[in-house]
């Protein structure tokens, strides 16, 4: 039992630090999703300049796709629309990683207490991760008000535009997910 007491708080930190980003919405409580059935991509969709075109494009594609498994059906015209879909990719902080490291420790056991120390030496140069935030927002075709937003910060990769492609589908499927609110 001492030894579950001691891997328990272990494993929840483990665990904890597997988690993903969170999808971030916001919506008008007032605005009635279920009568949603028909859309229009607004033509006001976009991203920032230094975002790359094959992002977007990767995104408007998970996009639609995600529409399709919804039922939503695309409109022959906004007029016609019950529903605008924007979305809008954007550059987002970009951040530092610093691993591998090497960590030196030093400890004692007397009892059930512990203490313990460490020194972080890097190896290596440090990495810059590219982040984005893709932001899907829904509007009111006639006064083009926003009546729903989804978004979440995802990382990168320089190297490798498959796994941007399946990490940008991941992402698109966890907004599209959070809608309609419950």
């Amino acid at each position: 039992m001492k030894i579950f007491a001691l891997i328990a708080p272990l494993l929840l930190l483990t665990l904890s630090g597997c988690s993903t980003t969170d999808v971030v919405t916001d919506y008008n409580p007032r605005a009635d999703f279920s009568r949603y059935e028909r859309y229009t991509i607004s033509d006001t969709s976009g991203a920032d300049k230094a975002v790359s075109p094959f992002v977007v494009d990767n995104v408007k594609e998970s996009l639609e796709r995600q529409l399709k498994v919804g039922l939503y059906k695309l409109a022959n015209s906004p007029e016609n629309s019950d529903f605008l879909v924007r979305y809008y990719v954007a550059e987002a902080a970009e951040t530092i990683d610093r691993s591998p490291r090497i960590g030196l420790g030093l400890g004692s056991f007397g009892g059930n207490f512990g203490v313990s120390t460490s020194v972080g030496v890097p190896l290596g140069k440090d990495k810059i991760v590219r982040n984005i935030q893709i932001i899907i927002d829904l509007l009111n075709p006639a006064d083009k008000k926003l009546t729903w937003r989804g978004s979440i910060v995802i990382e990168l990769d320089d190297r490798d535009p498959k796994a941007n492609a399946n990490a940008i589908e991941r992402a698109v499927t966890e907004i599209w997910h959070q809608f309609p609110p419950a």
